[in-house]
């Protein structure tokens, strides 16, 4: 087994913000690398770079991203800024395996990284052009067989080779960019070259980064998420609460006509407080803290086979200030596939697969310190006096939603990738909105990736419904509440469904 240098230090963001990582000193290196999860914590803005990287034998990969911020010592006076490539993953974990260093003499010193002995990811390389600048000179044998103490800026880490035989992964980093000549090449050749990735905008990366940084579960697996909020200090919500009483007695009027579609409306309603989706607030209510109260209508959709009547609230609606909640809130980027790669691809499998989810907004929940900004005023019975809720979900009508619900779908993913890796592609690529259009090519293959794909969301409360496939065999085993079309051989009319404009 050979330790290769690693450290815990501090990456310091913007704003001041100290976020723990840890670091791989590699002299092999010609850049230094940061992972992707962890820059997208850093409330840092991300530069557009178009840098090939090569690595052991002939392996190459190309990044478009790049970000600085300051490396910070944890128990010592030294401080650094750095450029850091953005890459997926910037190692394997280090060490390969865990070794028992109980038996060890090691002298009290501060060491860079106090678990160095145990497996563990890498989350910053920092490499060659800052390598030497970090060591002092000093290094100290541990003993015969063993490896040694090299001083560093940031403590004493651990290096060298140890009589330990049991590794059989073995780690080799060392990355180089392109030549002078290549770089202007590459250059050349991507200016004429339409990129498969979308830069972000600023507000679409700060909205990303919010998210990575504030998002939680509860105990029950229920993703909670925070409203990302523009930065404007001019954007200041006004008085709304006599606007959504108009609003409201419009729509009693609305739906005094229409008793059909006022009953399906007091259902949705009364769902969303059975299920705690809103909450009912004590009165008299205190305003005295920034606040919003949304107006919601009834909006009908004949085509739908479960739920006809479906409310819609308007976070646009202008406050006496003359901004609406949606002023106040960053839309986020667009993170599915675009529908026509979707559809393509769902074309080409000859097992195809399709469901939705159900409810997909109102699985995610909203944190307490937002629901301020989502109130409602509504009455079951036009006889009763005006009360004031508050909604606890992702709300349909805020801008920020879609990239809330979205981003949510895809996190899902991304957090149990080990537990249901058949699901990962699917859920990350073949979703669009709330609607699964997926395939593959074989049967059994098809049943494990259908039963992955539930089991992954449900840990997320994200239940799929509406399932069809053009094999029914693939459905044996749904309970037929989650099948859009019942598995039945009597004659009757042919069954159809039709999503996203296909049938």
């Amino acid at each position: 087994m050979v330790f290769l240098e690693t450290a815990i230090v501090f990456i310091v963001d913007d704003y001041g913000e100290k976020h723990e990582a840890r670091a791989l000193l590699d002299s092999g290196s010609m850049s230094n690398f940061i992972s992707d999860t962890l820059a997208r914590k850093l409330m840092t803005p991300r530069a557009r770079v178009n840098v090939s990287v090569s690595g052991i034998g002939t392996s190459r990969q190309q990044i478009k991203g790049s970000t600085t911020a300051i490396v910070r010592s944890r128990k010592l006076q030294f401080t650094t800024p750095l450029e850091f490539l953005i890459l997926d993953t910037p190692s394997a974990d280090i060490p390969t395996s865990p070794i028992n260093v109980s038996m060890w003499n090691i002298p009290d010193v501060t060491l860079a990284d106090p678990t160095y002995h145990i497996p563990g990811k890498v989350d910053v390389v920092i490499g060659g052009d800052t390598f030497w600048e970090l060591h002092t000179g000093r290094k100290q044998s541990l003993g015969s067989g063993l490896p040694w103490l090299v001083e560093t800026q940031f403590g004493c880490a651990v290096a060298g080779n140890t009589t330990h035989s049991s590794q059989q992964h073995r780690v080799c980093n060392m990355a180089t960019s392109d030549s002078p000549l290549e770089a202007i090449l590459t250059r050349f050749w991507e200016s004429e070259t339409i990129f498969d990735e979308t830069a972000l905008s600023l507000e679409e990366d700060m909205c990303e980064r919010h998210f990575i940084s504030t998002t939680t579960r509860d105990p029950s697996g229920r993703y909670v998420v925070r409203l990302p909020q523009n930065p404007n200090s001019n954007v200041v919500l006004g008085e709304s609460k006599a606007i959504a009483d108009r609003r409201l007695l419009a729509v009693e009027r609305r739906l005094k006509s229409n008793p059909a579609m006022k009953e399906e409306y007091s259902k949705f309603m009364s769902e969303c407080e059975r299920l705690g989706h809103m909450k009912q607030l004590t009165e008299p209510v205190d305003d005295s803290c920034e606040h919003y109260y949304l107006p919601h209508h009834a909006v009908l959709k004949e085509s739908s086979t479960t739920t006809k009547v479906r409310v819609v609230f308007d976070a646009s609606c202008k406050t006496s200030s003359g901004y609406s909640l949606n002023d106040k809130l960053l839309v986020g980027p667009v993170i599915q596939d675009d529908l026509f790669t979707i559809i393509v691809r769902f074309r080409s499998h000859a097992v195809a697969l399709s469901a939705d989810v159900e409810k997909m907004y109102r699985q995610i929940l909203h944190d307490s310190r937002d629901t301020e900004y989502l109130r409602i005023r509504y009455r079951g019975n036009t006889a009763e006096p005006i009360q004031t809720f508050q909604l606890q979900t992702v709300t349909y009508g805020t801008s920020c939603a879609p990239f809330l619900a979205t981003r949510t779908l895809q996190q899902i993913a991304l957090d149990h990738k080990m537990q249901y890796p058949r699901a990962v592609d699917p859920v990350l690529h073949d979703f669009y909105v709330d609607d699964l259009l997926t395939g593959t090519d074989e049967l059994a293959d098809a049943i494990e990736m259908q039963r992955q794909i539930s089991e992954m969301l449900k840990q997320a409360a994200f239940v799929l419904k509406k399932w069809v496939s053009n094999v029914p065999e693939v459905l044996i085993g749904i309970p037929s509440e989650d099948l859009a079309i019942l598995l039945t051989h009597e004659w009757q009319d042919p069954q159809f469904v039709s999503t996203l404009g296909l049938v």
